[in-house]
């Protein structure tokens, strides 16, 4: 299987294990071809960027995606699980499912649907339990 990517200047990838980003001041197209994970720069989330329960589950799950040590983070994924179902109750169905998608083993579906939980928390409040 082979995937197209288009970087423009200075955008980055994650392929594996490995950052490639595009040095030049021109887009650039990388074919990749292998069982490797890809993840986007833009859509790579930092440890001190995760500050609300739904940008920790992702971090979470981007983790998992990204490792080969993907049991190792379970106990971790669910405790971040449960804070983010009580953070936002009204978010439970799909909260679960992004549960429902690791134990399938589909772990670029989770990380995409959990990204879009973290898009629709930024058009809300932060954290509920912050309302005083």
């Amino acid at each position: 299987m082979s995937l197209k990517i288009s970087l423009a200047p200075g955008e980055s990838v994650v392929i594996g294990k490995a950052k490639v980003e595009n040095g030049d001041d021109r887009r650039c197209t990388l074919i990749v071809t292998g069982e490797e994970v890809v993840l986007r720069g833009r859509r790579v989330m930092r440890e001190q960027d995760a500050t609300t329960p739904l940008k920790r589950l992702y971090f979470v799950v981007q983790a998992i995606y990204l490792t080969d040590y993907k049991s190792l983070l379970t106990p971790l994924f669910m405790d971040v699980l449960r804070e983010a179902l009580q953070s936002w109750p009204e978010m439970a169905v799909p909260i679960v499912t992004v549960g429902e998608l690791i134990g399938e083993g589909k772990y670029y579906e989770a990380l995409s649907k959990t990204y879009e939980l973290v898009e629709q928390e930024s058009g809300r409040d932060t954290d509920p339990r912050e309302k005083g």
